[in-house]
């Protein structure tokens, strides 16, 4: 939530003069937000500025629950109110209206169902160390939360894959390009427009190949990257979001079966949150904590610095791992890695 303390706040808060009630209500605002975009009040905004008796009425809302519900969506910042008249704020402009090509609306209903079936389950895989619910079989058996998942994924992808594809080494020659796990193939379809040469394949479950977009030069191949057959001769493999969702040992074994479907000097991409380049900033390093949780709760996976996902990288046969946070990308930094000229005998 765009949420700020002001100096007032933050030492109310930092000296426990109020309790921390803020945490209690996170889910509630995260139900308002859904709720906000369901009813089209995002959407009417864009319009036009409304005061709150006007908005009930366009959309045919209990004119005082609305008024609560834009009151709380205004102190959370997703809104502004003047002189009686809510206005959209740049954050949900961008991300809350259907129009914007950033739309995470789609999206909500996984955010949704993971707030009420996934997350109470926490303090179980707390204590086993393993996640509560199976995420990917979860999501392969429900078109619906694949569909939402995929939304998702796709909205942030299409903000950050621009400045991914630039930073992304394609080798002089280079012609296939295996994107594991890849889903709506956001990634590949920037490096294609890119590179006209290229041709991509996006290997992942069948729900999730359903959201793959269309282009020309893409193929899917359906199948677990994990344990199915991710084909040969590739000369770039974009791993995007995948490893933090595998625990140690999934991790190196899929790292070592991308090795084997490389060409000789092939490119490895790893895009991922890495835990020991974090932003500076309590907010940020809260953040990344939470994510933790969430890798650990959804898959039994977990935030890895970019030293830990360095030597996977080179236990798997590549060499010289490398850095790069690509600019109006910061949540997601890449690790660069490529195979041997020549493969040992």
């Amino acid at each position: 939530m765009p949420l700020f303390f002001n100096a007032v706040e933050s030492a109310a808060h930092r000296l426990s003069i109020v309790p921390p009630i803020l945490d209690y209500f996170g889910v509630l605002g995260l139900h308002a937000l859904v709720a906000a975009a369901r009813t089209g009040v995002f959407d009417a905004l864009r319009e036009r500025p409304s005061t709150g008796a006007e908005l009930a009425a366009t959309l045919g809302l209990d004119a005082r629950s609305s008024d609560l519900l834009l009151r709380s969506l205004a102190g959370l910042g997703y809104l502004r109110v003047r002189r009686g008249r809510y206005r959209l704020t740049r954050a949900s402009r961008l991300w809350f209206t259907t129009d914007s090509p950033q739309s995470l609306v789609a999206g909500l209903e996984f955010w949704e169902r993971t707030a009420c079936v996934i997350w109470p389950r926490l303090a179980e895989a707390v204590r086993d160390g393993v996640p509560a619910t199976p995420f990917y079989e979860l999501l392969e058996g429900d078109p619906e939360l694949s569909r939402s998942f995929q939304a998702w994924t796709a909205a942030l992808a299409g903000r950050q894959a621009p400045a991914m594809a630039r930073a992304v080494p394609v080798p002089r020659g280079a012609r296939r390009v295996l994107d594991v796990g890849g889903g709506h193939g956001r990634f590949s379809l920037e490096l294609l427009r890119r590179h006209p040469r290229l041709h991509a394949t996006v290997l992942d479950l069948p729900q999730a190949l359903k959201a793959t977009a269309a282009h020309p030069r893409l193929s899917v191949r359906a199948g677990s990257f994990l344990d199915g057959d991710l084909g040969g001769g590739y000369d770039i493999a974009l791993l995007f979001n995948v490893v933090h969702g595998l625990d140690d040992a999934q991790a190196a074994t899929l790292l070592g079966r991308v090795a084997a479907a490389l060409n000789p000097g092939g490119t490895v991409v790893v895009g991922d949150q890495f835990g020991d380049s974090v932003m500076p900033g309590r907010a940020s390093r809260a953040l990344l904590g939470l994510l933790d949780l969430n890798y650990l709760v959804t898959a039994g996976g977990r935030v890895r610095g970019f030293r830990e996902v360095s030597e996977l990288l080179r236990a798997a046969g590549f060499h010289a791992p490398r850095h790069r946070r690509p600019l109006r990308s910061v949540p997601t930094e890449l690790a660069l890695a490529s195979l041997p000229t020549h493969r040992p005998h």
